[in-house]
């Protein structure tokens, strides 16, 4: 496809519009070294690092005013020029000054809040967890199905976690999960409607074998919640979800 033609595609726009709905909430941790990129930029206007955090700004708030959203995609580039800013002036050589060792102290409570209020859930087993801290969601794995799909082989699924996880282990969605550039919003949308009229209840075996043969489905990823058509053959299933891998093509 055309790179150049991305500039003008909205075709993502409306999913990326999320980035900036909570911009203190997801970025404030980045603020810790915006005293050090003011200093830099007090020393030198030119400064690498400010010129770079200005421009990063400048793009973002395009995205926000333009409502091209897909340019909220940079800011975890705008948080580089903070966290190299901070992470220059903490190398320094001591004996450190009043304001740099008050910037250090700030850095070490902050790095310390964020660790307890994002990622302690992570990392901190249960049995040692003494306030309950929030747990990462546990998406299911598909090794199990994989190991069965060739790479780019086309699958079928009507399950939310397959239908976002499945393609990184190597194959493809007859319609894709997400907006994507290289593919024609239009396309898609066809897709996604054949691919629904597929998995209807009262689809006909004629019906599901013109979708099959329209693109070139070898497999089909379905919940337990989904009767498995009759001229599917099951190959797999997970013991954890109840989800079933059926071949079709």
């Amino acid at each position: 496809f055309d790179v150049f033609a991305l500039a003008g595609d909205d075709s993502v726009d409306a999913m990326h519009r999320v980035l900036y709905l909570d911009l203190p909430g997801e970025f404030w941790l980045a603020l810790l070294g915006l005293p050090a990129l003011w200093a830099r930029g007090r020393r030198s206007r030119r400064d690498p690092l400010v010129l770079m955090f200005a421009l990063d700004c400048a793009v973002v708030a395009y995205g926000w005013f333009s409502g091209h959203y897909t340019y909220g995609r940079i800011l975890g580039l705008t948080l580089v020029p903070l966290q190299f800013a901070l992470a220059v002036e903490l190398a320094a050589p001591r004996p450190w000054g009043r304001w740099r060792t008050a910037l250090g102290r700030t850095a070490t409570a902050g790095a310390l809040l964020g660790f307890l209020a994002v990622h302690a859930g992570a990392v901190v087993p249960r049995a040692l967890d003494p306030v309950g801290f929030e747990q990462p969601p546990q998406w299911p794995t598909y090794t199990w199905a994989a190991r069965h799909i060739g790479p780019g082989e086309v699958v079928i699924t009507d399950g939310y976690y397959a239908g976002h996880a499945i393609a990184g282990y190597g194959p493809n969605l007859a319609a894709p999960a997400w907006p994507d550039p290289a593919l024609d919003e239009r396309e898609r949308g066809r897709r996604a409607a054949a691919v629904k009229a597929y998995l209807a209840p009262g689809s006909t075996r004629a019906e599901r074998a013109a979708v099959v043969r329209r693109y070139h489905v070898r497999w089909l990823l379905l919940t337990r919640w989904h009767p498995v058509p009759e001229e599917a053959v099951v190959v797999a299933w997970s013991e954890r979800t109840g989800e079933v891998l059926a071949r079709v093509g």
